[in-house]
């Protein structure tokens, strides 16, 4: 028997945030799907110490620094690559690798000026050093592209990602932003993958429950960076709805993020939350609601995959291209600007727990193929 695969996983964040733990728990089971389940992943994120379960977990350069380091790391990065520690032992990481993997997920965008400067120094600097080791590479399911004019980072993002051996997207805006790239396709968030691997499990498990929605769980978060009037029409819209479905159903808040700037427990008392709150995966396995409505698509999913029907209130392109993926796309609509009442009737409505099921079962031949082409990009490049 030959030696196993030594995968690195790059770009992971912090399992604080339960949506992107399971983006990485799902890469390193996609790996081993297709690689065998003797393979070594080493990760490397940005908060190393919220991923104890795993036994090889590096540091990011960079993002693993707080206040004044991460000042000083991204200057001296800035400066010269060699000058960062961190990319230093990353770079000497990947040298003993046989494959390289991008973590799914959402962290190759800015939207600004600021937010383009953390992409420089942060997620870049992971991306060029997979560049500069030659070895293999496959991005898996991401949603790709800074929306700001910034011509040369639109270049220096498109030239990198260009010499991979893949790189999978979520979503049409991305794959329209990288179609000169040939490396580049479409195909379903890992999350949505797992729901056709598990489709039967989660179904049939689904069908065990009551068929109409007595309880609601929300799952919210902090408006992201949109407008005064964006972020007002968002926070009065999610209490309208709240108020709707809270005269006929039970209602309670779930917390799905508490780490690193996305602190929703922190939002949930600014708009009046107040009491004990659990975290989603808690809530899901101890307190079963019948429905979720969720801001985070991540909250959405896990929900989903727990055979609970959900609805994602999404700020992003991400949640679109999700749920057009599952089949389900009446279940979603735009966090800045949905209608509570029209959302409420699609919760009420006396056949919307079976509606659901029965559509997100029409998409999984197609999910189906997305998730044998991520399988088939890592052997590809594992074994070219």
């Amino acid at each position: 028997m030959g030696k196993s695969t030594h995968a690195v996983l790059l770009h992971a964040y912090s399992s604080n945030n339960s949506g992107d733990g399971l983006l990485v728990d799902l890469s390193i089971q996609l790996l081993k799907q297709a690689l065998g389940d003797s393979t070594r992943v080493s990760i490397v994120a940005a908060d190393p110490a919220s991923f104890p379960h795993y036994a090889d977990v590096h540091p990011a350069p960079v993002l693993a620094d707080s206040g004044m380091a991460r000042i000083a790391g991204a200057a001296s990065t800035m400066l010269s690559i060699s000058r960062n520690g961190r990319i230093r032992a990353v770079s000497r990481l990947l040298e003993s690798a046989d494959l390289i993997v991008g973590v799914g997920g959402g962290y190759l965008r800015a939207r600004n000026s600021v937010e383009a400067l953390k992409l420089e120094a942060g997620h870049l600097l992971q991306m060029r050093a997979a560049c500069l080791s030659g070895k293999p590479t496959v991005y898996l399911p991401q949603s790709i592209g800074p929306s700001m004019s910034a011509v040369p980072l639109r270049r220096h993002l498109l030239r990198m990602l260009g010499t991979f051996s893949s790189v999978l997207v979520r979503d049409d805006r991305s794959l329209n932003f990288l179609s000169d790239n040939a490396n580049t396709q479409r195909a379903p968030d890992l999350a949505v993958m797992d729901f056709e691997r598990r489709s039967t499990e989660i179904i049939a498990r689904a069908g065990q429950v009551r068929s109409t929605i007595a309880h609601v769980a929300f799952v919210l978060r902090r408006a992201p960076s949109w407008s005064a009037g964006q972020r007002e029409r968002y926070e009065t819209s999610t209490k309208r709805l709240i108020q709707l479905l809270r005269s006929t159903c039970r209602i309670s808040f779930a917390v799905q993020s508490t780490g690193r700037g996305n602190d929703d427990l922190s939002y949930y008392r600014k708009i009046g939350i107040s009491g004990e709150l659990k975290s989603l995966k808690e809530l899901l396995s101890t307190d079963r609601p019948d429905a979720v409505v969720s801001v985070r698509l991540h909250g959405a999913l896990e929900s989903l995959l727990s055979g609970i029907p959900s609805y994602h209130l999404s700020y992003e392109r991400k949640g679109f291209g999700a749920y057009a993926d599952l089949g389900v796309e009446g279940w979603v609509s735009n966090a800045a600007g949905f209608d509570p009442e029209s959302v409420a009737l699609t919760l009420l409505a006396s056949d919307a727990v079976r509606n659901f099921w029965t559509n997100a079962s029409s998409g999984l031949e197609r999910i189906r193929a997305g998730r044998e082409l991520a399988l088939a990009s890592l052997r590809t490049a594992a074994y070219e």
